[in-house]
């Protein structure tokens, strides 16, 4: 019966309302909880943001006692922890701490970036280019992005785009295909969804297709009940797909997906409020709340290995 309900969990359609109300008597797939602790804040932000690789390595331990079975790590400098890192190396390092922490929480590395250089006054604002730095460091997953995507910048750092080609993410697919390392897709618009069936079309990544739907980010899709459901019908078949949404939307995304069998993100990256007047306490209190919600929806989670045949992820890296 445990087996039905792990196979089950690749796409199925919720649109018909008889099949949706025997997917709810049946009992809805077990939940996949990923926590993005940090992304691109600084200790200055929150005093609970883990920023150096022995925090993150705590914060994956509690995580995973707490729910969450994937942690999403953005890397820092040793030497500097406000400054992110490109270097493989450095990757490896908090990866292996993160391990002998907590053995059971598979990794995903963020994608990361560097910047492509100008002329000054060529184009206002910055432009930069998504690498696949992490790969070295032997990640259970990593993140795929596709481009392009603009941000409006702040007081600290102008404007910026994020860009890459359908041949450049095609060729990191296959590049993270030989290394055993499992993409997930983050797709932030409608536009984003043809370049996933490009990728399935070229036979650049492997089914099921772990997709990342990012909502209320900047010259992406917002996060209102519709965005969410457009997003959901038009997934190609064998997605196992996965929310997130910027600020105190996160939790009103999160409860759809809990709602239609999907699985969700959360965590610090993607917001400092657990409340409107409430700062979280730390990326826990995160966990705790989609996994007390989700028991009380009928859906417990799932344990690594379940996790691992949900995603078609080989057994742990040696």
């Amino acid at each position: 019966m445990q087996a039905e309900a792990v196979d089950s969990t690749a796409s199925w359609s919720f649109v018909d309302a008889a099949a949706y109300s025997r997917r709810v008597e049946e009992g809805m797939p077990p939940l996949i909880v990923t926590c993005a602790t940090t992304g691109e804040y600084r200790k200055r932000d929150h005093p609970k943001l883990p920023v150096t690789a022995e925090e993150q390595a705590a914060a994956a331990r509690d995580l995973y006692d707490a729910g969450a079975r994937i942690i999403h790590i953005h890397g820092r400098e040793a030497d500097d922890p406000d400054r992110s890192s490109n270097d493989p190396q450095r990757f490896r390092e908090i990866n292996e701490l993160i391990r002998s922490q907590a053995p059971g929480i598979l990794i995903d590395n963020t994608q990361t970036i560097a910047e492509v250089e100008i002329e000054p006054r060529e184009i206002l604002g910055r432009v930069h280019y998504y690498k696949s730095a992490p790969l070295e460091a032997k990640p259970d997953l990593m993140a795929l992005n596709p481009g392009p995507m603009t941000f409006r910048g702040g007081a600290e750092w102008p404007s910026g785009v994020f860009i890459t080609t359908f041949d450049e993410t095609e060729r990191t697919a296959n590049a993270l295909r030989d290394a055993g390392i499992k993409p997930q897709v983050f797709l932030y618009h409608p536009g984003h969804l043809d370049l996933l069936e490009y990728l399935i079309t070229r036979e650049a990544l492997d089914p099921p297709y772990f997709v990342q739907l990012v909502f209320g980010q900047q010259s992406g899709i917002n996060a209102g009940p519709e965005s969410v459901l457009y997003m959901l019908r038009n997934l190609p078949a064998n997605c196992v797909f996965q929310t997130c949404a910027l600020g105190l939307m996160e939790i009103q995304v999160n409860t759809l997906a809990l709602l239609l069998g999907g699985h969700v993100r959360t965590g610090m990256e993607d917001s400092l409020l657990f409340q409107r007047d409430q700062q979280v306490a730390d990326n826990c209190q995160f966990v705790e709340r989609v996994v007390r919600m989700a028991n009380d929806l009928g859906r417990r989670v799932a344990t690594p290995s379940e996790v691992r045949t949900m995603l078609g992820l080989p057994s742990p890296h040696a």
